[in-house]
Parts: C-alpha cells; sequence; structure tokens
C-alpha cells in the first residue's frame, strides 16, 4: 500500500489515528496521533488510508464511486502508479530577510523513499572543503550550510556524494557523485529564483538525479547560441595569428561569445546571457574611455544578430562620440564592429 507524508490514517490494532509526517523507511513511518498530538512509530502494515493527500479523497470512496457509476462494465485492471523520484539541491533565501540582502541557505532535499547517505564540500579558489556528512529520511530536507552574498562570489562549485539506503527489500540504486558549477549572477537576479513545493518563498532548485549537471546546459530557445559557437571555433582556425607589431599597439580584442567570457551558461537564461556580454561591451568602453585613438574590436559573430543589434545600439545610444564601423571583413567577417575611442 502507498503511504504519503499528508496521509491521514487510521491503526488497524488499536484505536485511533493521525496524519503521517515522517517516512522513516520502507516499512515504517511516523505518525500524528490525533488525540495527545505526539509523533509515533509505526509499521505500513497496521495503518489503512482513510483520506489521500494526492487525491483528498478516501481510497473506499473512490471504490464505491466507481463501483455504482460502472457496475455493469466488466471490472477492468487498475492502473500502476509510478512514483518518480528525485533528489534536489536548493538555495533559499532566509526568510527574515530580503531576497536581495538575505544569506542563502542551502538545502538537500530527498524526494525519494529511500534514506541518504551524504557528504558534501565546497570551493572557493583554496580546493574543496568538507562542509557536511551524514543522512537524510526520505522525503525530507537538510539545511547544509549558509552563504553570505559576498561568499557567493569567490563560490566555484558545490559537490555531493550520495548513496541510497532502504531496509529490507529493495532494488540497489548507483550511488551519485555529481559536482555543481556556480555561476554567482544568478543569485542576484529575482526572476532565478521559482516556486516549488518543497519551500514557501522562492529558491533556485538543481536537480543531482538524472543528467550530470557537469555536462548538462539548460534549454535555451535560442538555437544561434550553439551557431555562434561554432563560428567562433571555425572563425579561430583561420584567423592568422595577431602580430605583435607597431601598429596593432592601439588595437585590442573583445571576444563577446558567452562561452570566452565564462565557463558555463548552466542555469542562465537568454536574457541572463545577453545582459552577461552587454555588461562587458560597457566594462570595457569605460576602462578605455580616455583612450584616444584606441581601436576597440568587439567580435559578437552572426548568429540571429541580437547581439550585434544590441551592441549598435548601444553604440547610438551612449557611445555616439566614439566613432564606430564593420571591423575587417576579411578577419572577422561580418562578425565584428571596431570602435574608435575619441
Amino acid at each position: 500500500m502507498q503511504i504519503n507524508i499528508g496521509d491521514k490514517v487510521r491503526f488497524l490494532n488499536e484505536i485511533g489515528g493521525g496524519i503521517v509526517t515522517r517516512i522513516i523507511d520502507a516499512k515504517t513511518v511516523m505518525v500524528l496521533n490525533d488525540e495527545d498530538e505526539f509523533e509515533i512509530p509505526s509499521l505500513k502494515t497496521n495503518l489503512v488510508v482513510i483520506e489521500s493527500v494526492n487525491t483528498g479523497t478516501s481510497p473506499q470512496s473512490k471504490q464505491s464511486n466507481s463501483s455504482s457509476s460502472g457496475s455493469s462494465l466488466p471490472s477492468t485492471k487498475q492502473a500502476l502508479f509510478v512514483e518518480k523520484e528525485e533528489v534536489y539541491v536548493a538555495f533559499a533565501p532566509k526568510e527574515s530577510a530580503t531576497q536581495s540582502e538575505s544569506p542563502l541557505e542551502l538545502f538537500l532535499i530527498n524526494d525519494t523513499n529511500q534514506i541518504l547517505l551524504y557528504t558534501f564540500c565546497d570551493e572557493k579558489g583554496n580546493g574543496l572543503e568538507g562542509i557536511s556528512a551524514g543522512t537524510l529520511d526520505p522525503k525530507s530536507k537538510i539545511l547544509l550550510s549558509e552563504y553570505e552574498m559576498k561568499d557567493l562570489n569567490e563560490l566555484t562549485c558545490c559537490h555531493f556524494q550520495i548513496i541510497f539506503y532502504q531496509q529490507g527489500k529493495c532494488s540497489p540504486k548507483r550511488p551519485l557523485d555529481r559536482t555543481l558549477k556556480i555561476q554567482a549572477v544568478k543569485f542576484h537576479k529575482s526572476s532565478s529564483y521559482k516556486d516549488t513545493a518543497y519551500f514557501h518563498q522562492g529558491v533556485i532548485l538543481y536537480k543531482l538525479t538524472g543528467e550530470n549537471l557537469e555536462q548538462k546546459i539548460e534549454e535555451l530557445s535560442n538555437k544561434d547560441f550553439q551557431q555562434a559557437i561554432r563560428e567562433k571555433e571555425d572563425s579561430e582556425k583561420v584567423k592568422p595569428t595577431p602580430k605583435n607589431n607597431n601598429s596593432d599597439d592601439n588595437l585590442i580584442e573583445v571576444d563577446l561569445h558567452i562561452n570566452a567570457l565564462i565557463d558555463s551558461v548552466t542555469g542562465l537564461s537568454n536574457a541572463d546571457i545577453l545582459e552577461f556580454q552587454l555588461n562587458k561591451f560597457h566594462e570595457v568602453l569605460r576602462q578605455n574611455q580616455y583612450e584616444k585613438g584606441k581601436k576597440i574590436v568587439f567580435i559578437h559573430g552572426i548568429g540571429n544578430g541580437t547581439l550585434k543589434q544590441h551592441v549598435h545600439n548601444e553604440l547610438k545610444r551612449k557611445y555616439r562620440k566614439h566613432y564606430s564601423q564593420d571591423a575587417s571583413f576579411k578577419e572577422y567577417g561580418w562578425g565584428a564592429t571596431m570602435v574608435t575611442i575619441r
């Protein structure tokens, strides 16, 4: 019998019942007794579900409804319900502070019916450092660490090792060994925080089960993003090595392709990527605004023209005093713009 957290149950061998608050293992759950409001462990075989949290109705009422409405029809086999089990980590703002200023709490979420044996390490530039280890009950979560916003700028990755355990009869699961790369810019964007079933406020949620997070790039609707990467790789194959002569002393190249700016785009939306690229564009122009005669080539690629169009719009709107033109077609094709500082 499937018993979930939140189900209302009745004791078979004694009077009373309660609500399931925790799943201890495959055979045992914790029940909050209706009479004295104490939690007591109970075997699943000693319980009967009178109201399911998933449906809001009792199994008996569903059975009677089906029998009354379809008594003349032959019985059919009941569809098998397969529960999808996942393990997540989540960065959640402290509820007592505003999202922009709040420290972030890192939680491990066990949305499976098995006990987790876990270790957690993080890296802030000085190699991996062990932070937490322990066990986590099924259908529960645990606080692993807390980070101030300034600490997140130094955090490069979080590493998790997880073993699944189930008492009694079980199906072995392959252990998890996951490294989650951290992009600090994501924590400063309100759009990154999403509502989930695990928290009362918006959080940044990562799935550890399934595909390896290191290899997974979140789905991008902009199909030209990969095309831009291919264009850059192709241009690097044919582009001549820059000559270090006096004529090039006043020229610098800035590659705005996102893979040239950051190691991974995991967790970034198209808008995040474009904003990151434009921030780099503005940063370079600010750094060189007093270098009269300096030539800056911004390599933006062709793609669908979105980045190129935004670069040209910003030049017309904020940097009109500087002279801009298409860069050398021989070296860059149509994929670059040259700005001369005035």
